[in-house]
């Protein structure tokens, strides 16, 4: 029986886990798939041990570990490589490969129209690594906002800068919203003051899916902006990693 973990401090009844045992008993997988809860201090040990466990197949990474993790593994793509962030190990032929199925997932949800100017909010786990994969396209026009300062030219700790008269494709990458803490629940990354600036055909792309509907998507709704939840997303970015596994299953029989 292989083993797989889903890795992160804190884990709030992650859905990858009932997604990752359904795959398995669906293909016929002899894994096993449960939660592991991981501080950043204990690392560098959790990758010791899985080098070492012969079982070990796979994990999926969440946060605050996707980036902390990224030095410890083969990048398996050009995607992981430019994202410098992961949410999937596999282990193969003792090796440990690192994915970012978060990014293509995510790619993946949105428009291609939609994909010409793009405000990521948030710059920790998601937002940082998409920041990073999309810098390398020119063609995008390219901004962030974050708490923490920065010295790129692109990155705006507020929104004073953002040409909000333009079409833009908003992309929340902040917990504000999510359930993940009570008071999160009624905070939007967005000020109400700000909707009624925006581009009527901009596109708001909420990566949170705990709640389906949080303040953000409540507001998007209220001055009729187009949006999504990041369900979808996640679902995705599963199913992305669930193959890669089997891939590597079917080769290793």
């Amino acid at each position: 029986m292989k083993i797989c973990f889903i890795v992160g401090y804190p884990l709030n009844k992650p859905r990858s886990v009932s997604i990752w045992r359904n795959y398995f008993k669906k293909k016929k997988i002899k894994a096993s798939m449960r939660p592991l809860e991981l501080k950043a201090n204990k690392v560098k040990e959790f990758i010791l041990k899985i080098k070492a466990n012969k079982n070990f197949l796979a994990a999926a990474i969440t946060m605050p570990l996707k980036t902390k993790l990224f030095k410890y593994v083969i990048p398996g793509d050009l995607i992981t490589k430019k994202s410098k962030s992961i949410n999937l190990i596999i282990k193969n032929q003792d090796k440990l490969y690192g994915y970012n199925t978060d990014i293509l997932a995510l790619i993946n949800c949105i428009k291609k129209d939609d994909l010409k100017n793009i405000l990521i909010i948030g710059l920790g786990g998601v937002g940082k690594a998409l920041f990073n994969y999309l810098s390398f396209n020119k063609k995008i026009n390219l901004k962030a906002i974050s708490r923490k300062k920065n010295n790129n030219k692109n990155i705006y700790n507020n929104f004073n800068k953002i040409d909000f008269k333009k079409k833009i494709t908003i992309i929340n990458c902040t917990p504000l919203g999510s359930n993940l803490k009570n008071f999160f629940l009624n905070i939007s990354p967005v000020p109400e003051k700000l909707f009624g600036k925006i581009h009527k055909d901009s596109f708001f792309f909420d990566i949170i899916y705990k709640p389906k509907t949080t303040k953000l998507l409540n507001l998007c709704k209220k001055y009729q902006l187009k949006s999504i939840n990041g369900l979808r997303m996640n679902s995705l970015q599963a199913k992305i990693a669930l193959k890669k596994i089997e891939k590597v299953v079917r080769l290793k029989k």
